[in-house]
């Protein structure tokens, strides 16, 4: 009975001798030091000029005259981080409308009055600011907006009032330099085929954007 008390003590002591041990002295509860380390946070470096040019280029469906390239340059004012103002001009060429391609009649428009010029101004406004990863450890800076405006189309020898509405994506290359998608919709209103309607007008535009 002695024995079977003793080697009980033995066994209890053993089985605690690492409990105590993991305490420390004065208190109850054992400590465990979370070793975690601290990502190092990179800030945005991105220009703190307002104004901005874009260049750009790309294709305009000229509604009844098919799509056409056109030019773009525009000059915008950044307000405050989300909201920014723009001046444009644009300039494209008609090409030949389906009856003037089917019928073989003489071209209702001259070489001149093909000239499709547009000059205005929006307001445009950034919905997502955020960032596209290339890789794991490099990421660019980016904006998708939205804008509207109003200007003046010339072409076919009128001169008629437009709306302009469309989006941007404008990825950051450098503090300075960025690159944009510009997708619009140019409405107005025309009588060129002998009758009134409003037309839409699509345009689709890459280019290039320096700040300053």
């Amino acid at each position: 009975m002695v024995n079977r008390l003793t080697t009980g003590v033995l066994v209890s002591a053993l089985w605690l001798s690492p409990l105590a041990l993991a305490q420390q002295p004065g208190d109850g509860n054992t400590r465990i030091e979370p070793q975690i380390e601290q990502s190092e946070v990179i800030p945005a470096r991105l220009d703190t000029e307002n104004f901005v040019v874009a260049l750009r280029g790309g294709i305009l469906s000229i509604e009844d005259f098919g799509s056409s390239s056109l030019a773009a340059l525009q000059l915008s004012y950044h307000i405050n981080e989300d909201l920014y103002i723009s001046a444009e001009y644009a300039m494209a060429k008609a090409g030949l409308t389906s009856y003037e391609r089917l019928s073989g009649a003489a071209p209702l428009l001259t070489d001149s009055e093909r000239e499709w010029l547009y000059y205005g101004a929006e307001l445009g406004y950034v919905l997502l600011p955020g960032q596209v990863y290339l890789g794991r450890n490099y990421a660019v800076n980016t904006g998708w907006s939205l804008f509207a405006g109003a200007g003046n189309v010339d072409f076919a020898g009128d001169k008629v009032f437009a709306f302009k509405v469309g989006s941007q994506f404008r990825l950051y290359m450098t503090d300075w330099l960025a690159l944009d998608l510009v997708v619009s919709d140019y409405v107005f209103e025309t009588t060129i085929l002998a009758e009134r309607k409003t037309t839409h007008n699509l345009n689709v535009a890459l280019g290039l954007a320096v700040y300053f």
